[in-house]
């Protein structure tokens, strides 16, 4: 049978079960079942993860100066605009690469840096750093080079760069080969001892943290010069290539994308304007999809076609007139683009309506254009979930793209193959290849005989449901509840719903060439769903009353007031359901849930000894004359510091020297392995409630039996009691809200002024800014050592409790309040509960 004849079979994967987690989630936040429920799947628990998921602040990004190897290219960089040297800045053809070069430039140009760009030609170059144009920039008087989203390979062109007197600074996000190139200064998270604490940033997030540092070390506060780009106005630009480069949408990219997103709606850049008035979403709330599918192909497109310049200049140009024209431009290569795209798409389904549907896709064809075949082979992994090769040959010589599934290492899969590849290199799901055209037929056959191993069902998509709903649940509300889960993206995907024998009223083909589905879902068709790209099934589905289907939900405003439209990603007539592989999920559960159960792995009982009313003085002197623990000894005592607004474990020496000091905390779980094993384990503060306690205490004895404990400093002041809880009281808050207006005032008539972090007031002072800037009285602009803020006049009278990092905090300081009475009277037979410990008490 022809692959145009198989209905390719998908597997459903069952929500996970997070009933106890979502129900802590909705009543310590208030969010509604459905939200809770998606994030507790997605692993955001605590109230802080919760909070700052659903409000991301610019605050919570990491300081750039984390780079270990930040302070010698700020450095450089001093010494290069103090002799007015020229600065190369080298970027890639991709929208990664281009949208990198752009701002980077921008920011540069804007300190009065003496800067020039370049980017590689695809087809002449190729990707990275080459020596020609190293060449060409020594001969031009360049002294520094800056790479951008490349470099990290460049062994052999680094170190003739230096030989020719170029010092270069490499900023990237790839993953590093073994030897690294000997640049002056390498920016590189996921280079080993990169001081770096998270690893996924883009390409142009990377170049972005060196222009935070850059604007925190020559914007100078004095000048107070308007027209300086902020580190808010280039996250329009930062957002595109952190979406175009399927990063995940977690952590700082989160924020990066929810920041960027917003301001593109008054974005400062005229070529970002004309690239969104051409997509015809200039001045509209923009989601991260549109920048996915209307603009970032138009950017690729220049560097796919011709040449990536245009795009370049489109981004930094200062010329209306000329930003428009670039933009027109941009939006016909682009669809030169899709028509290539789509003949070549053609092409490849005749050939394999030829032939059965082999496990792996090899194509080729001597005049496919090898800048678009790598979007091709994505669309033929969408519809035949296969892996895909697809060549264009050139001569005696073809170049690959290749294209995998999961489970499925593509680059893996060339290595096997090596011996008839020129070149080849990329990732689990991505490669690039060459090879002679006389050996493609061996390769087919090479990649289809290594897959034969794999079990038939690797070739079943799996489809993970998020949500399993009733049609009548499907309205506005819901959108809107789901909507705060937003920017979506790799990571963090669209949630993905899921409805059994849902009546299908109608079906029909809408659209150019009748391409997509238009269902009519309930006994009366209420409920209306779109199925894109997918019209050829039409036939197959006519006769269908009830189905199974998996979909999204978005706002239909074709046609008058908004209504919520199903956006169908799978229809079946009996879905096929598998569940999650609990094994290793229950045990997770468990931990979070406080049910694991504690085997007997010793016959003496713990001793436990209850300090929850001494203070830190009391139970250092009981350490050593009631536990016997010695000052020598204090490396081996364990301490959960629950003393924070976020506890977690640290030792002993550094607690002493730092009690307070919310960095130097190291994670939520102790390590499980260590030279010498642990002696003690003491409990300082208090846990939120009973269940945290459990959480804390039951998996921690289950695997340091040997430890005796204490629980210590539980007696709190009201205002260590709000420092727990993460609550800013209302007159803590007007204070520092006064302080802002006085300095907003003190600002000589302009509406930014710099606000200094110290480590007093670091803590209080970011929550207050968090909460101002989520009431819209202020905005941040950007910095990390001091903070750049936009002062907004307001006389309304605000309500504290519609900012939800208020309302949480409060809502928690109430509950702790109670709680902390409760903790310290208890039982001791409540407090051992599951622990297996004998303990020791003491009248106070």
């Amino acid at each position: 049978m022809s692959c145009g004849g198989i209905r390719l079979k998908k597997i459903w994967i069952k929500p996970q079960p997070v009933k106890r987690i979502s129900d802590t989630i909705q009543t310590r936040l208030g969010l509604s079942p459905v939200v809770a429920d998606i994030l507790a799947r997605r692993g955001v628990h605590s109230k802080k993860q919760v909070v700052d998921f659903l409000r991301p602040s610019l605050l919570n990004l990491h300081s750039p100066w984390a780079f270990r190897e930040m302070n010698k290219a700020i450095e450089r960089l001093e010494l290069a605009k103090c002799q007015n040297e020229k600065v190369l800045i080298y970027g890639d053809y991709d929208v990664d690469g281009v949208t990198s070069t752009a701002m980077l430039y921008k920011v540069m140009k804007d300190l009065d840096f003496q800067t020039v760009a370049y980017i590689p030609n695809r087809m002449d170059e190729g990707y990275g750093l080459n020596k020609e144009a190293i060449l060409k920039a020594a001969q031009a008087k360049v002294k520094v080079i800056i790479t951008v989203d490349c470099g990290i390979t460049a062994v052999e062109e680094v170190r003739y760069a230096k030989e020719l007197g170029i010092q270069v600074i490499l900023t990237d996000h790839h993953e590093p080969p073994e030897q690294l190139p000997e640049a002056l200064a390498i920016l590189n998270p996921k280079v080993p001892d990169s001081g770096y604490p998270f690893r996924e940033l883009a390409g142009v997030g990377v170049a972005f943290k060196l222009a935070q540092a850059l604007l925190e070390r020559f914007a100078d506060v004095s000048v107070k010069r308007d027209d300086i780009l902020t580190e808010l106005e280039i996250l329009d630009i930062v957002a595109i290539g952190t979406i175009a480069d399927i990063v995940p949408l977690i952590d700082e990219n989160r924020v990066i994308v929810s920041y960027g997103l917003k301001q593109m709606e008054q974005t400062v850049h005229l070529g970002v304007q004309s690239l969104l008035e051409e997509c015809g979403i200039h001045r509209k709330p923009i989601k991260s999809g549109q920048i996915a599918f209307l603009v970032a192909p138009r950017i690729n497109a220049a560097g796919r076609m011709e040449s990536a310049k245009a795009a370049l200049e489109l981004l930094i140009t200062g010329n209306p007139e000329r930003s428009q024209e670039l933009a027109r431009f941009l939006s016909r290569e682009n669809a030169q683009r899709k028509d290539t795209e789509k003949e070549i798409l053609e092409e490849a389904l005749a050939m394999l309506e030829q032939q059965p549907l082999p496990r792996v896709i090899v194509l080729a064809a001597p005049h496919w254009h090898h800048g678009v075949i790598g979007i091709v082979a994505s669309r033929l992994v969408e519809r035949f979930y296969r892996p895909v090769y697809l060549l264009s040959e050139d001569g005696e010589e073809a170049k690959g793209s290749a294209r995998g599934i999961q489970g499925y290492h593509v680059l893996n899969a060339l290595k096997e193959q090596a011996d008839l590849l020129e070149r080849f290199g990329g990732h689990s799901q991505a490669a690039g290849f060459s090879l002679k055209c006389s050996n493609i037929s061996a390769l087919r056959e090479g990649l289809n005989k290594t897959a034969e191993v794999f079990p038939e069902d690797l070739f079943y998509e799996r489809v993970k449901v998020d949500q399993i709903l009733s049609l009548s649940s499907v309205n506005g509300d819901l959108l809107s509840q789901l909507e705060q889960l937003a920017p979506f993206g790799f990571g963090n995907p669209s949630p993905v719903l899921a409805g059994e024998q849902f009546p299908l009223q109608s079906i029909n083909t809408v659209g150019k060439d009748k391409a997509h589905l238009k269902c009519l879902f309930g006994s009366n068709g209420e409920w209306e769903g779109i199925a894109f790209r997918r019209g050829e099934e039409a036939e197959n589905l006519q006769q269908m009353q009830n189905v199974d289907i998996t979909f999204g939900l978005d706002w239909n405003t074709f046609r008058g007031p908004d209504q919520v439209q199903l956006i169908l990603k799978d229809i079946e007539p009996e879905a096929t359901w598998q569940k999650r592989n609990l094994t290793q999920d229950a045990a997770v559960q468990a931990l979070l849930q406080g049910e694991t159960e504690i085997a007997a792995t010793s016959a003496e009982p713990l001793t436990g000894y209850d300090w929850r009313i001494y203070g830190c003085e009391q139970w250092l002197h009981a350490l050593t004359h009631e536990a016997g623990i010695t000052p020598e000894q204090y490396h081996l005592v364990r301490v959960w510091n629950g003393l924070l607004p976020q506890p977690g474990w640290i030792s002993l020496d550094e607690f002493l020297k730092h009690p307070l000091d919310q960095d130097r905390v190291r994670g939520k779980v102790p390590p499980t392995e260590q030279d010498e094993p642990w002696i003690f384990i003491l409990f300082l503060g208090l846990p939120h409630d009973w269940e945290e306690w459990q959480c804390i205490n039951t998996p921690l004895f289950s695997e340091h039996l040997s430890s005796c404990w204490a629980i210590a400093q539980s007696k709190l002041t009201a205002e260590e009691v709000q420092r727990r809880a993460g609550y800013q009281s209302r007159e803590k808050l007007i204070k520092i809200y006064r302080s802002l207006a006085q300095s907003a005032k003190d600002a000589d008539g302009h509406r930014r002024f710099f606000w200094a972090v110290d480590d007093q007031k670091n803590e209080d002072s970011l929550e207050a800014l968090k909460i101002f800037e989520e009431l819209g009285l202020i905005k941040i602009l950007g910095g990390t050592k001091r903070i750049s803020i936009e002062w907004i006049p307001t006389r309304e009278k605000l309500d504290l409790d519609s900012s939800l990092r208020y309302h949480v905090g409060k809502q928690t300081w109430e509950n702790l309040r109670c709680f902390a009475e409760e903790f310290v009277r208890a039982p001791w037979s409540k407090l051992e509960k599951s622990s297996g410990s004998e303990f020791l008490t003491y009248d106070h």
